[in-house]
């Protein structure tokens, strides 16, 4: 028997919040460099398709592509998932 491990999208109202959250910081930060979107998905080393799943609430990243991202934009990990602005 083989077993596929296929993600879904967060299903629960705090995985919603964190996925509008890092959608609301990645979106920031993309306007804050000037970049596309493309560029922005290849500065966070995802696919083009992941990163529109992002901002649209329908991925399920692993925490490996959240410290990616969080190392990549130099935002700390609370901001990103808490979508708190720095001050």
């Amino acid at each position: 028997m083989t077993m596929t491990s296929k993600r879904k999208k967060a299903d629960t109202e705090l995985g919603t919040r964190i996925l509008r959250n890092m959608a609301r910081v990645i979106e920031r930060e993309r306007e804050r460099r000037g970049l596309n979107k493309k560029e922005m998905a290849e500065l966070c080393e995802v696919t083009y398709p992941f990163y529109f799943q992002i901002l649209d609430g329908k991925a399920n990243p692993s925490l490996q592509t959240i410290t990616r991202i969080c190392v990549n934009l130099d935002v700390p990990f609370q901001e990103l998932v808490s979508g708190a602005a720095p001050l």
